[in-house]
């Protein structure tokens, strides 16, 4: 699955030339979390995949939703069933650019936004948010934080639950990249 989504973004970015700076995240960390008067929720994945094109600033984001993992076994089994429903929409992610002009190899740490479309629940919606660029010795990261509007992805609470969760949540996102070598 990552394999299939490292292909597709290359291929939408317009990533094949081979002197374009490609920069590839995998393994990083995305959590998001919900606070209300009953109860915190939180979960955290260690499973998304970035890629970067530090020559245009086209960056996107893939998150498979399964691979969040809860401090409780039936929030996992809620989250994954019967509200984002992961079977049906397995994957989160992000397509869009960073908006400022960025030197990518200059050492140093860089407020920044993003402009693009989040795909959640097979609903997309635009969004431009903050993050930070950190580049030390000739490595990128990137983090962000930033709320999701459940209603904008038409996720919808029962009503019997709807104390419990927040309809507004909160994500972070932390990438550490490396330049991709496309295999021959």
């Amino acid at each position: 699955m990552k394999k299939l989504f490292l292909i597709i973004s290359v291929s939408l970015l317009g990533l094949t030339a081979k002197a374009q700076p490609i920069y590839l995240a995998q393994g990083a960390k995305a959590s998001f979390f919900s606070t209300t008067p009953v109860e915190d929720i939180e979960a955290i994945s260690q499973s998304m995949t970035s890629v970067l094109n530090s020559a245009t600033g086209e960056i996107a984001f893939n998150i498979p939703l399964r691979t969040f993992q809860f401090k409780k076994a039936l929030m996992q089994e809620h989250f994954n069933e019967k509200y984002v429903e992961s079977d049906k929409y397995p994957n989160a992610t992000f397509k869009g650019k960073v908006n400022e002009t960025i030197d990518w190899v200059k050492e140093g740490s860089y407020d920044i936004t993003a402009t693009g479309i989040i795909n959640l629940h097979g609903v997309d919606k635009q969004y431009t948010e903050k993050g930070k660029v950190t580049i030390k010795e000739g490595k990128i990261s990137i983090t962000s934080e930033f709320k999701v509007a459940l209603k904008d992805h038409n996720i919808t609470i029962p009503k019997i639950v709807t104390t419990n969760i927040a309809e507004i949540i909160d994500v972070k996102l932390n990438a550490e990249y490396n330049s991709y070598k496309k295999e021959k």
